[in-house]
């Protein structure tokens, strides 16, 4: 399976208004697109301080990458948290994989499943993912491949490419759902969409795609095919929370 999906930068869609903490967030996204940390850094501080819980997530970030600032990962780890709280899903989802990973936090696979579900349950699609990793690898939980499948298909269903790819491979395995291989050729050829910058990737779907073609007819190859192509992308309404 596919590593554990690194931290989910916000995708920065906010509805602003004037005067508000969101006005130092917006500020905070120009000046990270333009690649003006030090710039976006204050503006997410300031914004933070002020209450805004996405901010706090994106702080604790910069936080812990260094990016505009000096890194703390005690200051990541509290602005973390204090957006988790706040009900923030990227926030949530972050904390998790600090609990995964460990270094600011001693790892801990419990914490880390526990804050995945509080950003699953708001659909969000990397921490969907993450849930499935867990439930593979039987990390925090026993290993379930029947739970794997069901949280990688909500991501792969939000277009996330590695909860595609995992999907694709448990098709092909009959691993927690029963061998089928239009549907991964389906789920490859929809990762494949994602991958043109990355040469090993491309590369590695290929020989995905072609191996399953050897053992397809040509019936099957052409409904996945069909398929991939009237496919279109839903929106996160999470899922279990529950062990």
């Amino acid at each position: 399976m596919k590593p554990f999906c690194r931290f989910f930068l916000p995708a920065f869609c906010l509805f602003l208004s004037p005067l508000r903490a969101d006005e130092f967030f917006d500020k905070g996204r120009q000046a990270l697109d333009g690649r003006d940390y030090p710039k976006a850094f204050q503006n997410y501080r300031i914004s933070a301080e002020r209450g805004d819980a996405k901010a706090m997530g994106v702080l604790g970030l910069f936080y812990e990458k260094g990016w505009g600032c000096e890194r703390n990962g005690d200051k990541a780890l509290y602005w973390l948290k204090k957006g988790a709280l706040k009900g923030d899903a990227e926030a949530q989802n972050n904390l998790g994989f600090l609990y995964i990973r460990g270094g600011v936090v001693r790892p801990d696979e419990g914490q880390a499943l526990q804050w995945f579900q509080k950003a699953a349950a708001q659909g969000l699609a990397s921490a969907e993912e993450n849930l499935g990793l867990l439930y593979g690898r039987g990390l925090g939980v026993p290993q379930d491949y029947a739970k794997a499948f069901e949280w990688f298909k909500k991501a792969a269903e939000q277009d996330d490419v590695d909860a595609q790819i995992n999907l694709a491979q448990m098709y092909s395995l009959g691993e927690g759902v029963k061998k089928n291989d239009v549907e991964s050729y389906k789920w490859f050829t929809l990762a494949l969409r994602h991958e043109s910058n990355d040469d090993n990737r491309v590369a590695e779907l290929h020989d995905d795609l072609q191996w399953l073609e050897k053992r397809m007819n040509g019936d099957e190859v052409k409904k996945a095919k069909e398929e991939t192509g009237e496919w279109k992308p839903s929106v996160g309404t999470g899922g279990p929370t529950g062990p």
